[in-house]
């Protein structure tokens, strides 16, 4: 049983103490972080998405990259207090590894198996594929009409789903609703979320929220994210030539309760009714202001802070772990465990 001291005990001082503690801090910062004028741009910039995920994502990335490390020959068995019977590696580094690696699994199957699809099918409307067909023949649609489908019940009236290679559906039904201008308003909203790849965000939010003891504190903060994203991607939709009121309509139109799985990025958007109505008051106001061009993706900058964490112990070392392995099994061979 000893060979399991240090991979249990090590992974829940992991997630019962390391995790709330970076998550109490990244509450700290979103408090004392500078404000600016454009609140929307803050709330929906990538260290403010980094400071959801983070607390949860990077120490496990930093220990299982740091117990990867340990594969050197001999260098395990420097920090072990407990003997392993002359063997050259101690296995307990990379059993926790494992328990770390299990715990997010379980936390990724969870998540894919909760937005598993519902099983939208392409319509049959051959009509309403012919109008979209045509109106994505509109400059800022053309390159992504492959990734636009007309269903007949998707995940949400209309809607951007999938981790790898999103695509927009659009359902039939309101497509009949809607006119051109609101089609594509509509559309260019969504291509947005398409672009940034939203649902691949929203999904490892929701995994690292779901996997953190602390995770409600920082569900305030990712619903803002979620309501600027949308707001933004209202905003981008204007800036690629939507016309504000067809965009608000289109909003309203869909602004009943949707279905769509909570990964998915959907017009309606998840602030309610109050959510619903700043963003239609923005609109009104974009015909007569400028709108200035932004791109700040989250996805650039996450990329360049994960491959820092896997990287940092192999160059600075692996001391956090062999502080967390040595007193593990001191505290165990304190308790009389041997």
């Amino acid at each position: 049983m000893t060979e399991l001291l240090f991979p249990v005990v090590g992974a829940a001082i992991v997630f019962f103490v390391a995790i709330p503690l970076l998550t109490l801090l990244a509450l700290l910062a979103t408090k004392l972080s500078p404000r600016s004028r454009d609140a929307l741009s803050e709330q929906a910039n990538p260290w403010r998405y980094a400071l959801v995920v983070g607390p949860t994502i990077a120490p496990v990335l930093w220990f299982v990259s740091a117990a990867v490390h340990q594969v050197e020959e001999g260098f395990p068995l420097a920090t072990c207090v407990l003997e392993h019977l002359g063997d050259d590696i101690c296995a307990d580094v990379f059993l926790f590894a494992g328990v770390l690696l299990a715990v997010l699994g379980v936390g990724v199957f969870r998540k894919l198996r909760d937005e598993r699809s519902t099983g939208a099918t392409a319509s049959t409307n051959r009509s309403a594929v012919r109008r979209v067909a045509r109106i994505c023949e509109h400059v800022d649609l053309a390159a992504y009409a492959d990734r636009i489908r007309v269903v007949s019940r998707g995940e949400a009236l209309v809607c951007t789903r999938g981790l790898l290679r999103p695509q927009v559906e659009i359902e039939a039904s309101l497509l009949e609703e809607l006119d051109d201008a609101e089609v594509t308003a509509t559309l260019l909203h969504e291509i947005e979320h398409l672009r940034a790849r939203d649902p691949l965000h929203f999904f490892v939010a929701h995994v690292a929220l779901s996997l953190n003891p602390l995770g409600r504190l920082m569900g305030a903060e990712f619903a803002r994210y979620r309501f600027a994203r949308e707001a933004l991607c209202d905003r981008s939709a204007v800036e690629r030539g939507a016309e504000p009121l067809a965009l608000a309509r289109s909003i309203v139109r869909v602004a009943s309760p949707q279905r769509a799985r909570v990964c998915a990025a959907h017009l309606g958007g998840t602030g309610g009714i109050q959510g619903i109505r700043v963003r239609v008051q923005l609109l009104l106001r974009y015909p007569g202001v400028a709108v200035e061009r932004r791109r700040r993706r989250p996805l650039g900058i996450l990329a360049i802070a994960v491959v820092l964490l896997i990287v940092w112990p192999h160059i600075a070392g692996t001391q956090p772990l062999d502080l967390l392995h040595h007193g593990v099994e001191r505290t165990g061979l304190a308790l009389g465990m041997d």
